[in-house]
């Protein structure tokens, strides 16, 4: 039941984060341009604006893409790929937060704080593996398995090589 829970949230924030690219870089452009074409301000600092007003719309879909590409290993139980959920989903916790501050409470910044807190949350639950521990890797899983005949290791002959 968490790990499915977990799925929810992680793919609620990384659908909404990615979408957020489309609602950020074609409708929510729009009162910001007619609040630019009320102003006059020097074309160096308009292009500035253009250019990081769509970086960031762009940010958001390699934000959407890195959570698709996690999410296999995620859903294995593996930790391989948990960075990009794992900073994604503190950038959006830290976004939400100061944003919330600083527009002086405004609700909308709350959608990145629960988006980064779901990512957070969800990624966490899938890399402590199936039964609730964490994942274990090769290594592990090596010295749970009983072994027959000489022991092998990833050093080949040189590790027991004779030495005069």
């Amino acid at each position: 039941m968490t790990r499915t829970l977990a799925a929810v949230a992680y793919w609620f924030s990384a659908v909404t984060i990615t979408l957020g690219s489309i609602g950020h870089g074609f409708v929510g452009v729009k009162p910001v341009r007619a609040a630019l074409d009320a102003v006059t301000l020097p074309p160096d600092i308009m292009r500035a604006l253009w250019i990081v007003w769509y970086w960031a719309s762009g940010t958001m879909v390699m934000f959407g893409l890195l959570l698709f590409w996690a999410w296999p290993a995620l859903k294995a139980g593996s930790s391989s790929r948990s960075a990009p959920p794992f900073i994604i989903g503190v950038s959006y916790v830290i976004v939400g937060i100061v944003s919330f501050l600083y527009t002086e409470r405004d609700p909308f910044w709350l959608l990145f704080l629960t988006q980064g807190v779901l990512l957070l949350g969800s990624t966490w639950v899938f890399t402590q593996g199936r039964s609730g521990t964490a994942a274990r890797g090769p290594q592990s899983a090596a010295r749970r398995t009983p072994t027959r005949g000489p022991r092998t290791t990833d050093c080949g002959p040189v590790c027991y090589s004779s030495h005069p």
